[in-house]
C-alpha cells in the first residue's frame, strides 16, 4: 500500500481486502491510518480485510519505525485487525 485510498465504489464486488507495506530499505513508507481506513471501509461493506504485512518504513502516530524485514509478517498480526464477516 502506498497512499490513502478509497475503495468504496469496488466493495460490493470484492470478497477479500489484503493490505501490505514493501519491504526494503528503499521501500516507500506506509501508514497505519491508512492501513485502518481500508479496513474500516471494508467493515461497512462487509468485506473481509487482512493485513500481511508492515512495511520496512512503518508509520505509527506520527512516528516512523524502520523494521527488520524478518518482522514485518509477525508485526502485521500482533495488530490484531483482521475482519472476518461472518454474515
Amino acid at each position: 500500500m502506498l497512499e490513502q485510498i478509497d475503495l468504496s465504489t469496488y466493495l460490493d464486488t470484492i470478497e477479500l481486502v489484503v493490505v501490505g507495506g514493501e519491504s526494503d530499505y528503499k521501500a516507500r513508507p506506509l501508514d497505519y491510518d491508512w492501513v485502518l481506513d481500508i479496513r474500516r471501509q471494508c467493515m461497512e461493506y462487509k468485506v473481509d480485510f487482512e493485513f500481511r504485512q508492515c512495511g520496512t518504513h512503518f508509520i505509527k502516530d506520527g512516528k516512523t519505525y524502520n523494521l527488520n524485514v524478518r518482522m514485518l509478517c509477525s508485526q502485521a498480526r500482533k495488530a490484531g485487525i483482521d475482519y472476518h464477516y461472518r454474515g
